[in-house]
């Protein structure tokens, strides 16, 4: 079926209010909406308003084994510098409270040039992007990063590299960095073939995955979602190249989880996903972990001429020869901020499946959609 048009003004003000009836206080429902407009956007349907329901309201497998997101909890602070913070999210609404998280970096890089935050005990964050995004408004570079490790393995995860039991969740990076004229720089990107999302995505739409994203029950490439058992790491899962993604997915968690404190010897069992709450090796992870930094570009230069330098790199990229069917090189970004000016003027896609969601989530909320 064709998507039907939604203006996302519209979106907007239906998912706040259905925040704020499922009992998120008005500025967590209005920071979470945000991040999740902000997705569906950009063209990142994967981590938009498609989420709403299944991994937020209906909150399976977003961090919590009983499902459950509180949505009026707060950051506590557990560890401070001037340079660094870690933060523990109380089983909290992640798309909110990593907006908070996020904002603390930047504050405490106006001022000290540099900023780190971990946050753990923490639910499914939404798209990467957006928090290093965040940053590019304050001449400063961001970066995000989210992980998880499901040490006795879970179905529809990402394989190790040359392993058969799917260990990892997707473990997103994201980077961006201001321009002058151009759209910002924002890489975004899971350090597996494909995010799962995307995977569910296509079963819903009724479409096959390629047969280099993932692999069956049995061991073998299907491109039949619905059987997918696990994911396979940027570059394969035996092939040269695997090891990359892989060693990024790790660093990654190293990042959110090890760093953060996520990955602990005394795990609430209610906070540990995957179909056994049991450590291994004394250790086991509570809650999704969550990394966010900041860098203020004056420490190494003018801003001003940094921008415009990175909108030199970007032109000249845009100016060198595309491939066949490619009608120009562009640079992570640039698709997304011709997606969101053509989605602010004609609409944000919703497919049926979503629609279904929204329609249910206005019935049970008693809010007009």
């Amino acid at each position: 079926m064709k998507p039907t048009r939604v203006a996302a003004d519209r979106l907007r003000a239906f998912a706040i209010a259905v925040f704020e009836a499922a009992g998120a206080p008005p500025e967590h429902a209005r920071r979470a909406t945000d991040v999740l407009i902000w997705a569906s956007l950009r063209g990142v349907d994967t981590h938009g308003i498609r989420n709403l329901k299944r991994y937020y309201l209906d909150a399976s497998g977003v961090g919590r084994r009983d499902g459950k997101i509180v949505f009026d909890a707060e950051l506590i602070l557990e560890a401070e510098s001037a340079t660094t913070a870690a933060f523990n999210a109380q089983s909290g609404l992640a798309l909110s409270l990593s907006v908070q998280a996020m904002q603390c970096a930047i504050e405490k890089a106006r001022s000290a040039g540099t900023a780190v935050v971990t946050v753990r005990n923490s639910t499914h964050f939404g798209p990467a992007g957006y928090y290093a995004w965040m940053a590019t408004a304050h001449d400063m570079l961001g970066f995000a990063s989210c992980g998880y490790l499901f040490p006795h393995g879970q179905p529809k995860a990402v394989l190790p590299f040359g392993g058969v039991l799917p260990l990892l969740s997707t473990n997103p990076i994201a980077m961006a960095c201001p321009a002058a004229t151009m759209p910002p720089f924002v890489l975004d990107m899971a350090t597996s073939v494909v995010p799962v999302n995307r995977v569910e995505l296509n079963e819903e739409e009724g479409r096959p995955v390629p047969p280099d994203w993932a692999l069956d029950a049995h061991g073998q490439p299907t491109t039949d979602p619905a059987q997918v058992h696990s994911v396979v790491p940027l570059g394969g899962a035996t092939t040269f190249g695997g090891h990359k993604g892989y060693g990024m997915a790790l660093a990654s968690w190293i990042l959110t989880s090890l760093l953060s404190g996520a990955w602990r010897r005394d795990a609430d069992p209610q906070r540990v996903l995957g179909q056994t709450p049991q450590p291994m090796h004394g250790f086991s992870q509570e809650g999704i972990g969550h990394c966010f930094a900041a860098i203020r570009l004056d420490q190494f230069g003018d801003p001003a001429v940094i921008r415009q330098g990175l909108d030199a790199m970007i032109r000249s990229l845009n100016d060198s020869p595309p491939a066949d069917g490619v009608s120009q090189v562009q640079v992570p970004g640039q698709g997304a901020a011709a997606s969101e000016e053509e989605r602010r003027r004609e609409g944000i896609p919703i497919n049926g499946a979503t629609m279904e969601d929204l329609l249910s989530l206005s019935q049970k909320y008693g809010v007009p959609f």
